[in-house]
């Protein structure tokens, strides 16, 4: 019998995939696209944006979805150019991908920087188009020696309000986005003065990390893009979403890798399905992993290797990707009996889970629900296949 894949539609959890909704950033390109929106219906020639945040958390797939909207309600009358200034890596570079944008057939060989610039208008005004323009990783060219020329084209971008008016007559709107570590460099007065800064620097956006809330939502909205209906129990991304929000910064783009490659390994099994131990082998060998040195187990006391075969158990019983301290202490007194260990009272317990989260951090993790709350419960769950932890946890309990 031929099995089918539950991965339909790959394509989707690709980084460059642009989706209909984005869950958790709906209001910010809401505003965004009103905004822009106005702008371009407006007496006004030039405006722009800058949205700063960390890696991973949205600020591409915002701004490529906020041109998507305005080429829809726009049509023909604007023309979208994305340039990846970490790419480019050169002004002269960015200049000329814009002026691909608008006429891929232009020499740009032997034309300067100006030269460029001027084209890319030129041709706006006679198409009678506008643009919206999106600077990717621009903070990138702030540092070293491209950081003059960079503050330059910002320069000559702002000034287009006062070329338009008597030369052209297009407008032209940017997005400009800046990640955390480049901030510094960006800002820096060396490459933008006061007036660059008051032209250029008038609206920013800065974007707040994922939590692992947020993290599940997107993850959903992809799986239902990507797999066949009911194919992904939410168990899997949970796990995810709770390994990249504690380990990883939030970064949306490592949590859907690791939903693809989780898929693909489900696929490759022929499983039918993809559940939290498809994710515990992925995360396993994953780059952001941290690795499970066995020094790590030999370092616990026997205690805690009683302790942490516990949870393997109780996650290997309940099947899914957390359980609670109470799941794992009606086991864990089993195995003290079992080792001859003295079980610890509740206080002293959780007391070890928590040293033991922090022990194996990246392995194993440890969270409290409802914190601040009445109710409140020890969460724990494991990052690596359970079977292969219990195994050498057995080898050290039983040597």
């Amino acid at each position: 019998m031929v099995k089918r894949s539950i991965l339909i539609r790959p394509e989707t959890l690709e980084h460059d995939f642009i989706p209909e909704q984005l869950p958790r950033r709906e209001e910010e390109r809401e505003k965004l696209k009103e905004f822009f929106l106005d702008f371009f219906n407006s007496k006004e020639t030039f405006t722009s944006w800058i949205i700063i945040g960390d890696s991973g958390i949205g600020k591409t797939v915002l701004s490529r979805r906020v041109l998507k909207d305005l080429e829809s309600s726009l049509g023909k009358s604007i023309v979208g150019a994305y340039v990846n200034c970490r790419l480019s890596r050169r002004v002269y570079m960015v200049l000329g991908e814009l002026v691909k944008h608008v006429a891929p057939s232009v020499p740009r060989r032997g034309l300067s920087r100006f030269d460029l610039f001027n084209v890319f208008i030129e041709i706006l005004s006679e198409r009678g188009q506008n643009s919206l323009i999106i600077l990717d990783e621009l903070g990138s060219l702030f540092w070293g020696q491209e950081g003059e020329k960079a503050g330059e084209l910002l320069y000559n971008l702002s000034r287009l309000s006062e070329r338009s008016v008597e030369e052209f007559r297009i407008k032209v709107g940017v997005l400009a986005i800046v990640a955390s570590h480049d901030e510094a460099s960006f800002y820096n007065p060396q490459w933008l003065d006061r007036s660059i800064r008051a032209s250029f620097m008038r609206n920013e956006l800065r974007l707040r990390r994922y939590d692992k809330n947020d993290l599940f939502e997107i993850l959903r909205y992809r799986a239902s893009l990507a797999f066949l209906a009911g194919s992904v129990s939410e168990d899997a991304l949970e796990l995810i979403s709770t390994y990249v929000a504690e380990q990883q910064g939030g970064n949306a783009r490592i949590a859907i890798d690791i939903l693809r490659d989780a898929g693909r390994l489900a696929d490759k099994k022929g499983d039918g399905f993809l559940g939290a131990e498809h994710v515990r082998m992925v995360l396993s060998r994953h780059p952001t992993m941290p690795h499970l040195d066995p020094e790590h187990l030999l370092s616990l006391d026997r205690h805690k290797l009683v302790l942490l075969l516990a949870a393997i158990r109780a996650l290997k019983r309940k099947g899914e990707s957390f359980v609670t301290r109470v799941d794992v202490e009606k086991i864990y007194k089993e195995l003290c009996e079992e080792y001859n260990e003295k079980p610890r009272k509740t206080t002293q317990l959780i007391k070890y889970i928590k040293e033991l989260g922090y022990e194996l951090r990246g392995v194993m993790q440890v969270e409290v629900s409802g914190k601040g709350q009445r109710g409140r419960s020890t969460r724990i769950s494991i990052n690596v296949p359970l079977e292969e932890l219990e195994s050498k946890v057995l080898d050290l309990l039983e040597g």
